[in-house]
C-alpha cells in the first residue's frame, strides 16, 4: 500500500483507538457492525460467534475490540466506516469537528 493509503488507514485507526472507552460504553448496534465486518472477511466465524454469545453490548464490543486489535489498521478502518453507517449519531458526537476528515 502507498504511504498515502497507510496514513489514511492510520487516521481511521487513531479515531477508533482514541475513542475506545466511549465506544465500549455507547455502541448499541454491535451485531450489525459485526455482520458487516464478517461479510467483508474481517472477522473469523469463531470470533463472530464469540461476539454474538456475549450478553451485553459492552461485552460484545470488548470482544470486537480484541479482533480489531489483532486485525490492525485495515480492520479498524473498516470498523470506522461500519460505525459511521450504523451509529451515525455517536460517530458525529465523538468526532465533534475535530476529525474534519471523517
Amino acid at each position: 500500500l502507498s504511504g498515502t493509503v497507510l496514513a489514511y488507514l492510520a487516521r481511521k485507526a487513531q479515531f477508533v483507538d482514541s475513542n475506545y472507552a466511549q465506544l465500549i460504553q455507547r455502541v448499541t448496534s454491535v451485531m450489525p457492525i459485526a455482520d458487516e465486518l464478517k461479510n467483508k472477511g474481517m472477522l473469523h466465524p469463531e470470533t463472530y460467534s464469540e461476539i454474538k454469545a456475549e450478553q451485553t453490548s459492552q461485552g460484545k464490543m470488548r470482544r470486537l475490540f480484541d479482533a480489531l486489535k489483532s486485525g490492525g489498521d485495515r480492520v479498524k478502518s473498516d470498523f470506522y466506516y461500519a460505525l459511521r453507517n450504523h451509529e451515525n449519531y455517536l460517530f458525529k458526537d465523538l468526532g465533534k469537528g475535530i476529525y474534519s476528515w471523517c
